[in-house]
């Protein structure tokens, strides 16, 4: 394509403000990405104490010689937050995944 001088010193501003454009939008997507990165490893960080409450309410049971560990409520409670946590992890994560990241995109003419 041949470059038109006269053409571009005619829309200079269209241009510019597209350059613009692209490089907020640029900035706005890799902030996205971070948040979701963090949010990802605050509720990783979420669903290993959990994790530990049922690992510890469960050893308490078995020293207590409990019959039916489901009985319990506060088990009961600690399992239905750890599936709430799991939920949201993978919600995240596929988020993030389906992102795509501008500076690795080819881009064609």
């Amino acid at each position: 394509m041949k470059i038109d001088l006269r053409y571009n010193l005619q829309h200079i501003g269209d241009i510019f403000v597209d350059v613009v454009q692209k490089t907020a939008d640029t900035a706005i997507q890799c902030s996205s990405s971070i948040f979701l990165t963090y949010d990802i490893n605050t509720l990783s960080q979420k669903r290993k104490r959990v994790l530990r409450d049922i690992g510890e309410r469960v050893t308490q049971l078995i020293k207590e010689e409990s019959t039916d560990l489901m009985q319990c409520s506060k088990l009961s409670e600690l399992v239905s937050q750890l599936n709430g946590i799991e939920e949201k992890l993978e919600a995240h994560e596929n988020e993030r995944s389906n992102m795509v990241n501008p500076f690795r995109t080819k881009k064609t003419a």
